[in-house]
């Protein structure tokens, strides 16, 4: 949907910054029955410019290869719903093509042509070698984007989700040339971020139930989570969001979300009516995790601090209500994640999580990550000389010998049509792959959550006092590697207790009074990552950690915590130290972090249980350093 300066010069330079967002012979049954089908959906428009009429089977003159722009009406509200088809280099009414979805970054725009047109750092494999390949596509300017009217609404199931479906109706009633297995169309994603989200929110609202396999890069799971962690407001997000949201999809963005996020960054507090709007737009809603069922919840930003400036800017309607229940059983899809263990947008928490969800769906899911993400576009101030490495190639996306686009392939020859093997992307039985370096990564059975148990104190057991108002950590020692290698792989999990350190005085914290400074309320944050103190480096004075991918997990308040920390992979050597590093303050939270300056010290203690896996195996890049070759190509 990534320092900060005035907001109205963040607006100014997310116009260039956003780009990266932009995505960042089996027996077949014919297309007349399941046309019949789609029309029982209600018939839609051809919708095509300049008169081209769609490649056809019934019709020898017609020529697959052609590229053209389709606008068909909303179901919905009659916005107008603008996409490009691409239809497969070389027609094959025999065996038919299967159909991928493309789908583009929060504020960006479809493809326009097989190089990669308007959506130069596209995800997934580029449409030109889809289309060699024998595949259908259709690139989507999504609700409020590119040439798409209405409102950006965030992939809300009862807008961006019913023009989903139909755009898919829309292929079936007018391209003969599909391929179909039992009846079902045979469906494809890909995408990155926002991109990412339609992919699971399609799979999610289709009655049809037509995603077949999906390969979902960078995005969400649950956007109450990824904005506002622990209760506490990823304020570089949110202004990032709200700028380049309006900026580049010239005011479309709606109201109610631009006045939550701005919100959120004026009063240090998600408004509490827009947690469950933003999370009935996530998967965790639908899958169950942690959600009841919220149907008929409404909200329209009309109790917020800044209202009605931020809501009426420009002057649309705002309103948003929840339309759907959590699923009560999940359709299979096989589904290939990538999630970048640096992106501190989209964390690797939110991948796990997802492909918790789409397992039980009992498809074919495997999980893996990359060194890029949307940390391109923000201060990376976790172990530099990787920062320094991945800013020179940003869009590397190998999990070691894995790369992306080829695994992307791969996978849906196999699953969409019978051909090739996908376990070459990443074995079967090894479903998750743990990118540590730009080069180096390992294979897994599974994700490990927890693990080893190390105490979070000072030498001599004394509790770790935390400065609020600092960038600079305290640095709490955890454990060393006397030789060889082990591999820092998977979610710690941590436990503490955070205060004044006496609780008589924990005691005299008050309800806050007003929504800003809140005075006296004990309103601190302190931010905790793991770090690494290299061996290189641990004989210099002073010692410099460093944060291991960027990422730290708020704790807000005083009190017991027992939360999972962010998800992290790092190849720790010889001589190497790890360290916890406590902050009181954060970039990325820059604007959030505590308010009450009453409290300017606090200390916690506890445990922190960190995934040591061992020396394992790299899984390194070939010495070509392209991955798997492409099949098809």
């Amino acid at each position: 949907m990534r320092q900060i300066p005035a907001f109205f010069r963040l607006v100014m330079l997310t116009t260039s910054l956003a780009a990266l967002l932009t995505a960042c012979g089996t027996s077949e049954t014919g297309s007349s029955g399941s046309s019949t089908q789609a029309r029982q959906r209600g018939d839609l428009p051809l919708g095509t410019a300049q008169g081209v009429k769609p490649a056809s089977c019934s019709n020898a003159k017609n020529v697959a290869g052609q590229v053209y722009r389709v606008e068909i009406p909303s179901r919905v509200d009659g916005e107008s719903i603008v996409f490009q088809v691409f239809e497969p280099d070389t027609l094959n009414c025999v065996e038919k093509h299967a159909l991928i979805l493309e789908g583009h970054g929060y504020s960006g725009s479809r493809q326009t042509d097989k190089s990669g047109g308007q959506s130069p750092l596209s995800f997934g494999a580029p449409i030109g070698d889809l289309t060699k390949a024998g595949y259908a596509v259709i690139s989507i300017d999504q609700r409020g984007h590119g040439e798409s009217g209405g409102t950006v609404r965030v992939m809300d199931p009862a807008f961006e989700g019913q023009d989903l479906v139909a755009i898919v109706d829309w292929a079936e009633q007018h391209l003969d040339f599909l391929k179909y297995r039992d009846g079902n169309l045979l469906l494809g994603g890909i995408g990155g971020s926002y991109g990412g989200g339609y992919q699971m929110l399609l799979w999610e609202t289709d009655p049809s139930q037509r995603m077949d396999a999906i390969v979902p890069e960078i995005t969400w799971n649950d956007l109450p989570y990824s904005l506002n962690p622990g209760n506490v407001v990823k304020s570089y997000w949110a202004l990032f969001l709200a700028g380049a949201g309006d900026a580049l999809t010239q005011g479309r963005q709606d109201p109610f979300i631009r006045a939550t996020l701005l919100d959120g960054v004026a009063t240090g507090v998600f408004p509490a009516d827009a947690l469950p709007q933003f999370a009935a737009h996530s998967p965790a809603y639908f899958c169950g995790q942690g959600y009841s069922d919220m149907k008929g919840v409404t909200a329209d930003g009309s109790s917020y601090v800044l209202a009605p400036l931020a809501t009426n800017i420009p002057l649309t309607s705002g309103v948003f209500s929840i339309s759907r229940s959590p699923l009560k059983r999940f359709q299979k899809v096989d589904a290939l994640i990538f999630q970048g263990m640096r992106d501190h947008l989209f964390n690797f928490n939110e991948a796990y999580h997802n492909y918790q969800c789409l397992q039980r769906g009992g498809g074919d899911v495997r999980l893996l990550s990359y060194e890029t993400g949307h940390g391109a576009l923000s201060p990376d101030v976790g172990l530099v000389s990787q920062a320094v490495q991945i800013q020179a190639l940003p869009l590397s996306r190998n999990c070691g010998s894995v790369d992306a686009t080829a695994a992307t392939l791969a996978w849906f020859n196999e699953k969409l049509l019978g051909k090739g093997n996908a376990d070459s992307a990443i074995p079967s039985g090894k479903n998750v792959c743990l990118s540590l370096t730009q080069k180096d990564a390992v294979a897994v059975p599974q994700v490990t959550v927890g693990g080893t148990e190390f105490p979070v104190a000072l030498p001599g057991g004394l509790p770790v006092p935390v400065t609020l108002a600092q960038l600079v950590p305290t640095i709490v020692p955890l454990t060393g590697v006397a030789e060889g290698t082990n591999v820092l792989a998977g979610i710690p999990r941590l436990k503490v207790k955070v205060g004044r350190g006496v609780e008589a005085l924990d005691a005299l914290c008050q309800k806050a009074q007003e929504p800003l400074l809140r005075l006296g309320s004990c309103d601190s944050t302190v931010f905790v990552g793991l770090g690494i103190i290299t061996a290189s480096a641990s004989g210099k004075i002073p010692v410099v950690p460093e944060l291991i991918d960027n990422q730290v997990m708020p704790l807000r308040g005083f009190g017991d915590f027992d939360v999972d920390m962010v998800g992290v992979a790092e190849r720790i050597h010889a001589g190497d130290q790890l360290v916890l590093l406590v902050y009181g303050n954060s970039p990325t939270f820059i604007a959030t972090s505590s308010r009450d300056l009453s409290t300017a010290i606090v200390t916690l203690s506890g445990t922190v249980k960190l995934p040591l896996l061992g020396d394992l195996p790299s899984l390194s890049p070939s010495a070509s350093g392209g991955g798997l070759p492409i099949p098809g190509l």
